[in-house]
């Protein structure tokens, strides 16, 4: 009995679902910022006291919101746009505890106002945000998450319970909402889906020709909620099955985004579902997800290499750099990286033999990178080498429009001397010819 005491303990006194807090933060900000800035130029008539809703006295005196303390549009626009500032700075991360608050009752005092424009996942996100108020959700992705902070085992028992809190609140959304689905003759029947496609407020045309033309299907939907609904709280317990109904559930609310055009309601609840994975099921998964994604970056190089050397191996460029040039050295690297096709080889004129080789011309190399054709005796420098380069550089495509602009104003060129003239030279254990003239003092 006391070692399960402990355990549990010791469960409590360390902080978990750290990451799936972080991820619902930023989807939970976005979402915020998405409400405050979509509505922006219509935000007199839907949530002041001149729009269409209906905020007397009697109303004030029922709710608490921050707009209920003036009608003034002066006061109600500060108090909207300081509501933006607390959500956007909440997002990012900065001074978690403090923006939490703030982000909160700004944004509740606004969900007070909704009335007649939610769709019910702002219920639910007013409900986890309140929670979140106990949790750090600045662990990851975040400003914050570079600040170093002390343990305190009552800070992690605060943050473990608010994180299971919002998931008991999860499955008593779902249990219910299956519960009263079961009481209801038309999801008995299995016809619910059918009628809702029916009703064009309720759905689009992909839920209604959906139900027109596999009408079986719908039925078989239809059960499926229920079922999902109903044992989503009790298949958490298992790994597998835990990924199973997470899974089926998030199609699930994809289909009514699609389907009934319900998309920040779904966007709401897929962000729930970040919490119910464990920070080292999410190590797992970004291992496992790293893992094929340099395998198939391998195997997609290998590819595009072997592409480029038959097919493009013309259009391949040398280009002399500036091997003592910290800057120059770290864009060689990237552009290495990025060379998908192999289309350009780097040679630093600082090598010996690499000036006589090419019969170039030292001084000019020094203030400018060359670049040229591999089979061609046509040599380019400054704003014209960095087009050439970032033409044979799939990743650097979007830059080209630019580049182009800027030479043809012929403002590239003085752009690129501007910041040339201004690197680095780090010549250490590096010794030109000069010097190795120089006699050595004995």
């Amino acid at each position: 009995m006391t070692t399960r005491v402990d355990s549990i303990i010791n469960f409590f006194i360390k902080d978990r679902f750290l990451i799936g807090a972080s991820i619902l933060r930023l989807l939970f900000g976005s979402l915020i910022l998405y409400y405050y800035l979509i509505h922006y130029s219509q935000r007199y008539f839907l949530w002041s006291s001149i729009g269409f809703n209906v905020i007397d006295d009697e109303f004030k005196n029922a709710t608490y919101s921050l707009y209920n303390f003036s009608d003034s549009l002066l006061y109600f626009d500060v108090i909207f746009h300081l509501g933006i500032i607390f959500a956007f700075l909440y997002t990012i991360g900065y001074r978690g505890k403090v923006f939490s608050i703030l982000n909160f009752i700004f944004y509740y005092s606004l969900y007070k106002r909704m009335m007649y424009i939610g769709d019910g996942g702002d219920n639910l996100m007013c409900v986890a945000l309140f929670y979140l108020l106990f949790a750090n959700s600045t662990a990851y992705f975040s400003v914050d998450a570079s600040r170093k902070s002390t343990a305190n085992p009552f800070v992690s028992i605060l943050h473990n319970f608010s994180i299971i809190l919002c998931i008991v609140q999860l499955c008593i959304v779902y249990f219910t909402s299956g519960f009263y689905q079961i009481m209801g003759s038309l999801w008995n029947n299995g016809t619910a889906i059918y009628y809702i496609a029916q009703v064009k407020t309720f759905s689009g045309p992909i839920l209604k020709s959906f139900s027109d033309h596999f009408v079986y299907l719908s039925i078989i939907a239809t059960y499926l909620s229920i079922f999902v609904k109903i044992s989503f709280p009790f298949l958490l317990f298992n790994r597998i099955s835990k990924i199973v109904i997470v899974t089926a559930i998030m199609l699930f609310h994809l289909g009514i985004a699609i389907g009934m055009g319900l998309i920040t309601f779904s966007i709401v609840m897929i962000s729930m579902e970040a919490l119910l994975f464990t920070d080292d099921d999410y190590r797992k998964l970004y291992k496992g997800m790293s893992s094929r994604y340099f395998l198939l970056k391998e195997r997609l190089v290998q590819r595009t290499a072997r592409f480029g050397h038959q097919y493009l191996y013309k259009f391949k460029i040398v280009v002399f750099y500036d091997g003592w040039c910290p800057m120059c050295r770290q864009v060689k690297a990237s552009c290495e990286k990025l060379d998908l096709f192999h289309l350009v080889d780097f040679v630093s004129f600082r090598e010996p033999g690499a000036i006589d080789t090419y019969a170039l011309d030292r001084a000019k190399l020094e203030v400018r990178m060359h670049s040229k054709k591999l089979n061609s005796s046509d040599v380019v420098d400054g704003i014209d080498s960095i087009i050439q380069l970032a033409s044979r550089v799939v990743a650097y495509w979007p830059l080209l429009p630019l580049l182009l602009t800027s030479k043809y104003m012929g403002i590239g060129q003085a752009c690129y001397d501007f910041i040339a003239k201004r690197r680095m030279i780090v010549s250490t254990n590096h010794c030109t010819d000069a010097c190795m003239r120089e006699p050595l003092n004995p």
